[in-house]
Formats: C-alpha cells, sequence, structure tokens
C-alpha cells in the first residue's frame, strides 16, 4: 500500500514487537478491542477506502482449540465491521483461512482436534460479517487464504515443520497425504490481498491459493529434495486425520479473473528461495 502512496491507519492493542516499516504513510493507533468504536469517532473526519481486518488470537498454539477466545475473534471481527461503516468505508475485507473447510469433514470425525475449534469461528465469523455487511450496505470480501509459506514464516504450519525438522536433520512425520492441498508463497498472498482492495471486484468469497494445488506427498516430497534430505520426508508415519479437500476448494479461477495473474513463480522456485533464507 504505501509502494503506491496510500496512507495505512494501522490499528492494534500495541505496537511494541511491531514488524510494520517505518514511513510517514502509516499512522498507528493502539487500541483495545472494547474501545475500537471509540476510534471510530475519533477518525471520523477521515476518508477511508477500504479496512482489512486480520487480527485473530489462537490461529496457532494452545488457544487454537480454546472456544473462549475463538468467540471473542468472532466478536472482535464484527465489532471492526461496526467500525468499517461507520467510517463509511468503500469495501471491508477479512482474512479466511482454508481451514475452514475442515467442517465439511467433521460429520465423519469421531474426535475433533483443536484445529477445529479455529476453522469453525472462522467460518462462523465468515457467515456473520457477511449477514451484517449486506444488512448494512457495506461491500464484503471474505478472502479465503491458502497455506502460506515464506522464509519468515515461523508458524510451524506443514512448510514451517517440515524446513525446521529438516535443518535440525530430524525426521518429519506426516500422515498418508494423499488429499489434495495448496500453498500459496506470502508475497503472492500479499499481492492478491493488495488488489481485492484497490481493484472492482464481483464476489463477496475469493479463495487465494497458488493455482496449482496438487496431492500433499508431492508437495512434501518436493520440499525433501529441495532441501536435499528426502530420507527425512517420512509420509505414512502418522494416522490420518481425516480432514478431506478437493481441487475444487483450492481453484482461484475467480479471483484471477478479477484481479489478474497475481503468482511470482513456480512452488520449486519459491520454495528454494523459502529454504535458502529461512
Amino acid at each position: 500500500l504505501i509502494a503506491n502512496n496510500i496512507e495505512v491507519l494501522a490499528i492494534d492493542i500495541s505496537f511494541a514487537n511491531s514488524k510494520l516499516p517505518k514511513s510517514d504513510l502509516i499512522f498507528k493507533k493502539e487500541v483495545s478491542i472494547e474501545n475500537i468504536q471509540e476510534l471510530a469517532q475519533e477518525m471520523n473526519n477521515r476518508d477511508y477506502e477500504f479496512f482489512y481486518h486480520f487480527a485473530w488470537v489462537g490461529v496457532n498454539g494452545p488457544d487454537k482449540g480454546n472456544i473462549d477466545v475463538q468467540l471473542q475473534n468472532i466478536k472482535m471481527a464484527l465489532l471492526c465491521a461496526k467500525v468499517a461503516k461507520k467510517l463509511d468505508c468503500k469495501k471491508f475485507l477479512c482474512a479466511g483461512t482454508i481451514a475452514e473447510r475442515n467442517i465439511e469433514s467433521l460429520p465423519n470425525l469421531k474426535k475433533a482436534g483443536p484445529g477445529m475449534f479455529y476453522g469453525s469461528a472462522k467460518h462462523a465469523t465468515h457467515l456473520l460479517l457477511e449477514t451484517y455487511c449486506k444488512n448494512v450496505g457495506l461491500n464484503f470480501i471474505w478472502m479465503q487464504f491458502s497455506n502460506i509459506y515464506g522464509p519468515n514464516n515461523k508458524t510451524g504450519n506443514l512448510i514451517s515443520y517440515t524446513i525446521s525438522q529438516l535443518q535440525k536433520n530430524e525426521t518429519a512425520s506426516f500422515g498418508p497425504a494423499r488429499q489434495p492441498y495448496d500453498f500459496i508463497f506470502v508475497d503472492d498472498l500479499i499481492e492478491a490481498v493488495y488488489r481485492l482492495g484497490i481493484k472492482e471486484t464481483k464476489q463477496n468469497f475469493y479463495f487465494i491459493g497458488s493455482g496449482t494445488p496438487m496431492i500433499l506427498a508431492d508437495y512434501l516430497i518436493k520440499v525433501g529434495y529441495v532441501f536435499g534430505k528426502p530420507e527425512l520426508i517420512k509420509i505414512g508415519e502418522k494416522e490420518d486425520d481425516g480432514i478431506k479437500y478437493s481441487f475444487n476448494m483450492l481453484d482461484n479461477t475467480n479471483l484471477v479473473n478479477d484481479i489478474g495473474n497475481y503468482i511470482s513463480g513456480s512452488f520449486d522456485e519459491l520454495i528454494h528461495f523459502t529454504i535458502q533464507n529461512y
């Protein structure tokens, strides 16, 4: 945004460990969720075009399965939408996740893991936000993120876990990994998110993926070979978690039609870059 000379109001509870670049175009406001509507009154004399909501507690770690934390996230998202409406933003864009699709496997599971709370909360947020925004006349986009990777992604997700294990010269163990899967390089995802804000869009929902999904095992084997330690990739050592994806879930055709191609390279090229700079 700032590279295109767009002013940004960044809202967070604290910027103590912020990774935001220094720029005269970035204005920071520290505010808790309880006071975010007061912020709307304070900033109501400015002209804001779009509102991105990314904040979410419990994406990883123990809070991922904490239902109280996840319910608070839903409340926070709805409050942010109300602020966007009060500020007369032209568009409200919220970050979703492919983990929302996990709920489609829920009827076939005997036991649900912590990630199901996270995916369910995101799905509920999507429904409530779309309902609210259409009720008040606020242009709404739900951006469903694919699985993200990049040099600075140390979240412990599949790619992060795999690289970390290989760096320690330890095995990376997985289930059968036979289902379709998708990974997107973080810079490509950011490019898509930026374009969804500034461009005219036709849909309320977009899946932001690579456009070239593969069977999960093929991704994992590629990581092993690019790293130079394919023997440490152990597929089938863990039980299948029962979560199933389909290639249809990972289709980004509508997104490309509306914002153009946003992918900068192949998985082979970008995972090589990621490993070199991890």
